[in-house]
């Protein structure tokens, strides 16, 4: 029984001991405890934005959010703030699907009554395939203190963020070539991961009309945006047939009570490759020109598609 004992504990030494560096080192933040700086914790968040941004808002709710992928990202928050005089928050990662926005919305409401929620959309998002669940383990992970020590992206985040401590360097995640060399990969390849497999998304369509219903009887403002491609990659869909389907889309999305805005077709955005970053993100400059055109009420590149007049 001793030997037994002294086995036991001698094969549990190395998971206390990572238990206690995950707890110290926390780079998600989960136990609020704030013994490193967000600075230092920066390296977790691009490792795991959706992990990270989850976390913060579960600390420190707010009723006024944007939720969605990398392109809803590019949105100036600071300057929503500035035009509104409110805060907002994000909650979003790179590749949020549309069924996630929603679990997201759902998961952030029962923590704190929403008053506005905005929403980066688009076509590809509205796609039987285009479907992934991973709020459901994020919300295991918020549930139990023990999988997130345990989790295997918070461990490669603890990692990354002692290395930061020693070298001050976070994770470089440019892609490794030229930002001609990425347009050419993205259209070629985006496309095709977007564009060459697809079809009508009934559930997800219900799932849509369902958010909407809730947020109109909760008296919640939702504001969806569809943001601008260049029209190099719109192009790309075009040659995958998809011409009629973008058009049911946005018919679906005209019809909601949410108010939906509209920047993703032939105009002086799209058209000017100096306008993005590369073919499916926007810079800064029209970042800022549809939140000025939205939050102002003065639209004149931007489209408001829906009917509803609430």
């Amino acid at each position: 029984m001793k030997r037994f004992l002294t086995s036991a504990i001698c094969l549990s030494i190395p998971f206390l001991t990572w238990a206690i560096v995950n707890v110290i080192v926390d780079p998600f933040n989960y136990f609020n405890i704030g013994i490193f700086s967000k600075d230092t914790r920066a390296s977790a968040e691009g490792l795991n934005q959706l992990m990270y941004r989850t976390i913060d808002y579960v600390h420190e709710p707010c009723g006024n959010i944007l939720i969605g992928d990398s392109r809803t990202e590019l949105l100036p928050i600071k300057r929503i703030e500035k035009l509104t005089g409110e805060k907002y928050k994000k909650l979003n990662t790179n590749g949020t699907k549309l069924n996630e926005i929603f679990d997201l919305f759902y998961l952030a409401h029962k923590r704190e009554k929403l008053k506005k929620v905005v929403i980066g959309v688009n076509f590809n998002m509205f796609n039987k395939f285009g479907y992934q669940d991973r709020i459901s383990g994020l919300q295991r992970v918020l549930d139990n203190p023990l999988i997130y020590i345990y989790n295997k992206d918070v461990a490669y985040a603890t990692y990354v963020t002692i290395k930061y401590l020693v070298t001050k360097v976070n994770v470089d995640q440019k892609p490794p070539m030229t930002k001609e060399e990425f347009w050419k990969f993205t259209i070629l390849s985006k496309a095709i991961d977007w564009y060459g497999k697809y079809e009508f998304p009934a559930e997800l369509n219900k799932e849509l009309v369902e958010f909407d219903n809730f947020t109109h009887k909760n008296n919640i403002e939702v504001v969806f945006i569809i943001v601008p491609h260049s029209n190099d990659f719109h192009n790309r869909l075009v040659q995958f047939g998809l011409s009629d389907q973008e058009r049911r889309f946005k018919k679906i999305m005209s019809n909601l009570n949410a108010t939906v805005y509209d920047f993703d077709y032939r105009n002086p955005i799209t058209l000017q490759k100096t306008n993005f970053k590369d073919p499916i993100h926007y810079n800064d400059s029209i970042g800022n020109l549809m939140v000025d055109e939205i939050w102002n009420h003065k639209l004149s590149i931007g489209k408001r598609i829906s009917t509803s007049k609430d």
